[in-house]
């Protein structure tokens, strides 16, 4: 099926589940009121001039989950009118007293987000919840349909349906990435483990007569090729900004374009990290971070320069912690190294210190071991995201995951969350160190579809400190602590709590109702899987009242009205979420 049929054949279907996540994720943030009537599954929200009406019902957290299909849209004359995102944001426009301005940008998100989804719910349509088990790591990222709470998720603003078709997920593309030599001199590097960039990290990508064909193109231009370290970028990147915003470093031969060569890539469900697809030789050792100067989600995809020397140092000690550390031994947890980077600054944005962040983030790239690598034979993994897709019989991903493992729904939560939350809490609560825990950063293994363990990743950026000097983190590197972000525990809590109870945890748990788990006994597991770890380790007692996930309320964090709001072009810094609210926790009504 081509796009255009694509398109037809889903179209309102796409719309009406857009639709539906709007006026869910909307609410939630606060934005407007749902009202119920004396039918508790009918509801309605007026939004603007318009009023929506639908089946639904309120869930654990105080978001609702919404029937697409019920929704119907009333107009002020009380005519009904088609249920569509379009009109919704017009709706919006008005009930947040947007300009036309500020609306026009998320208008081209929006389109973008709905031309995916049809595509992706044409290709969906052929795959069971049983098919959605057996995928590789690199098929489940074209399966996936993005950012559960952003409502305009593969927004991709910049790329055309040209560059979708190359570089987005959903479309299972694969192409070479481009080689630039740049001079040792101007790179800022970090690696560890005494590795060889061109040797050990380069040579896993290129073929030793491409390297020569390179080393001998140096030469040929009177370079010495011992001078330059080679560096990959994204061909979408080098032909769109590159190729102009570092003319001046081209025309010193501080930059010098080799062209395209090496194994084939494949995107991730973050677009900028790829994976290896050819890799004759076996399994291969490294996945590839590359900038991508496009607005999806909640900011430009680039990479700053602010971790590049620290991260591997970053890595490598929660490497080594995971190795050593008695907790996340027994847990099997590993971690996914970030042996290497690179970074060139442009030499004209530069000296401008206060332009919009994209500038500065423009050309780096950041060398991460594979997931692949870490499988053993039985093993399966998969992206956490994954768990709360549906096939197109309504299916849950989840529910064919334990049904696979033959456990009660009771004891496979019980896995998971000591896969998986466990690992989180331990490194927050004992060393201090957190990590954001969402649906793609959480790389689940199961064997016999029963979880077993966690391979962590993204040290650089998504990894913070607790602002309280705690004994465990003196072993840390300097340069690591210089570089890392630290919070008070009140708000550091939070990449645990928001980062994967809301994030990912608020849409997994109303799925298991279909085979009558209500989310009041999920939140339960959760509940009681985290009091036998505090139990294991009553010499933390003091810290898990300084991090507490048990209060009866906690900061609720709003990402749609922030970036609603947000300059997302011309700003200086990302955009931060709202946090005006306040919200139930589930975990302290579980125990009551």
């Amino acid at each position: 099926m081509d796009a255009s049929q694509a398109i037809s054949q889903y179209w309102s279907h796409a719309n009406r589940n857009l639709v539906a996540k709007i006026i869910s994720e909307f609410h939630y943030e606060g934005a407007f009121e749902i009202g119920e009537t004396s039918d508790s599954n009918l509801c309605a929200a007026r939004i603007g001039n318009a009023q929506y009406h639908f089946q639904g019902r309120k869930q654990i957290w105080g978001s609702y989950r919404i029937d697409a299909d019920s929704l119907v849209r009333v107009c002020e004359e009380q005519n009904k009118t088609a249920v569509e995102a379009n009109l919704l944001l017009a709706d919006l426009k008005l009930h947040l007293s947007m300009s036309d301005h500020r609306v026009a940008e998320h208008v081209e998100d929006m389109n973008a987000t709905l031309y995916s989804d049809c595509l992706m719910m044409a290709e969906n349509a052929k795959r069971t919840a049983s098919d959605m088990c057996s995928m590789s790591l690199i098929e489940q990222q074209a399966g996936i349909a993005g950012h559960p709470k952003f409502a305009f998720n593969k927004g991709r603003r910049g790329w055309g349906v040209s560059d979708l078709e190359h570089y987005a997920p959903e479309f299972s593309g694969h192409f070479q990435l481009v080689w630039l030599a740049i001079r040792r001199t101007s790179l800022q590097v970090g690696i560890a483990n005494n590795l060889n960039w061109n040797h050990d990290l380069v040579a896993s990508m290129l073929s030793p007569s491409e390297m020569v064909l390179f080393e001998n193109k140096l030469a040929a231009d009177s370079l010495a090729p011992e001078d330059y370290l080679l560096i990959p970028v994204h061909p979408w990147q080098w032909e769109n900004k590159l190729a102009m915003a570092y003319i001046k470093e081209i025309s010193d031969k501080t930059l010098v374009y080799l062209g395209g060569a090496g194994k084939q890539v494949s995107p991730q469900l973050s677009i900028r990290t790829l994976s290896v697809i050819d890799d004759s030789s076996g399994i291969p050792a490294f996945d590839i971070k590359l900038p991508l100067t496009i607005m999806n989600t909640s900011c430009y995809r680039g990479i700053p320069s602010r971790y590049i020397q620290a991260g591997p140092y970053a890595s490598s000690w929660i490497k080594q912690k995971c190795e050593t550390d008695a907790e996340l031994q027994q847990l099997g947890t590993q971690a996914l190294e970030e042996p290497a980077s690179a970074y060139l600054a442009s030499t004209a944005y530069s000296q401008l210190q206060d332009a919009p962040y994209r500038f500065h983030e423009l050309l780096g790239v950041i060398w991460r071991e594979s997931a692949e690598s870490k499988l053993e034979q039985g093993d399966r993994a998969y992206l956490m995201a994954l768990l709360f897709e549906m096939d197109s019989h309504g299916q849950p991903m989840v529910l064919e995951l334990i049904k696979q493992s033959g456990l009660t729904a009771t004891l496979w939560l019980e896995k998971l969350f000591t896969a998986v939350v466990v690992p989180y809490y331990h490194l927050l609560v004992k060393y201090g160190i957190s990590l954001i825990a969402h649906g793609q950063n959480v790389t689940v293994v199961c064997r016999d579809g029963i979880p077993e363990r966690i391979l962590l990743k993204d040290f650089q950026g998504d990894m913070r400190l607790v602002q309280t000097d705690i004994p465990e983190l003196d072993a840390l590197p300097d340069i690591v602590k210089q570089v890392t972000t630290r919070l008070p525990e009140e708000l550091i809590i939070h990449d645990l709590q928001t980062g994967h109870f809301v994030t990912v945890l608020r849409f997994l748990s109303p799925l298991l109702e279909k085979i009558e788990v209500t989310e009041l006994e999920f939140y339960s597991v959760l509940a009681r899987t985290i009091r036998q770890y505090q139990g294991r380790h009553p010499e933390l007692a003091s810290r898990y009242e300084a991090l507490n996930l048990f209060k009866p309320q906690i900061l609720k964090l709003g990402l749609n009205l922030s970036k609603f709001r947000h300059d997302t072009d011309n700003s200086s810094d990302r955009m931060l979420p709202d946090m005006d609210l306040y919200m139930d926790n589930p975990l302290y009504f579980s125990e009551r």
